[in-house]
């Protein structure tokens, strides 16, 4: 009896412990979704039918984000974009529309970090106004830390574009934090 006592308690104490720990592995890491919004993009005027690049420097903020969320960006494992959409919010007529673009391509760079491909679109668009990138899966950890990085869309038109084109990008990420390591 007393072995039979003892050998469930024991084993009661080491299920527990497994329990435990299991529990605490997943407050290990926290996922932080950040949203980059209104970063604007104009396509000058007048400009040729075919292949351009146009670039915007963003303000990365992570240290703003890690105050207010409480951890260090030295305890970023890693980021990544969830969604990159852009839009054309152009009000001048006749409008221009994605219609005009068979290629884009969004890449990041940022200083002392090389340039990255993160998404493309290939002329299959989710509105007349609005392109949704298709993503590489990269991290982007360096350039969220850097205390800015440039956002550069590279189109391939098929029409002259007579007036400026004002757009309007939006980039999700998910930032994961071990802040407890």
């Amino acid at each position: 009896m007393k072995r039979t006592l003892v050998a469930c308690l024991l084993a009661f104490i080491i299920s527990s412990g497994f329990l435990m720990l299991n529990s605490c592995s997943r407050f290990k890491s926290i996922t932080i979704h950040k949203t980059y919004s209104d970063i604007t993009f104009v396509i000058p005027a007048p400009m040729v039918a075919g292949t351009f690049e146009i670039e915007k420097d963003i303000q990365a903020d992570l240290k703003d984000l890690a105050l207010q969320n409480g951890f260090d960006i030295s305890k970023i494992e890693s980021a990544t974009i969830n969604a990159i959409s852009l839009q054309i919010a152009d009000t001048t007529l006749p409008s221009y529309t994605f219609g005009i673009v068979d290629n884009a391509v969004c890449s990041l760079s940022a200083d002392g970090v090389s340039v990255t491909e993160v998404g493309t679109d290939d002329a299959i668009h989710t509105s007349p106004t609005q392109i949704d990138f298709e993503l590489n899966d990269i991290d982007v950890t360096s350039y969220l830390k850097a205390s800015s990085y440039k956002a550069k869309i590279k189109f391939t038109t098929n029409t002259d574009i007579t007036h400026d084109v004002p757009m309007i990008a939006t980039i999700q990420c998910s930032i994961k934090v071990t802040p407890f390591k």
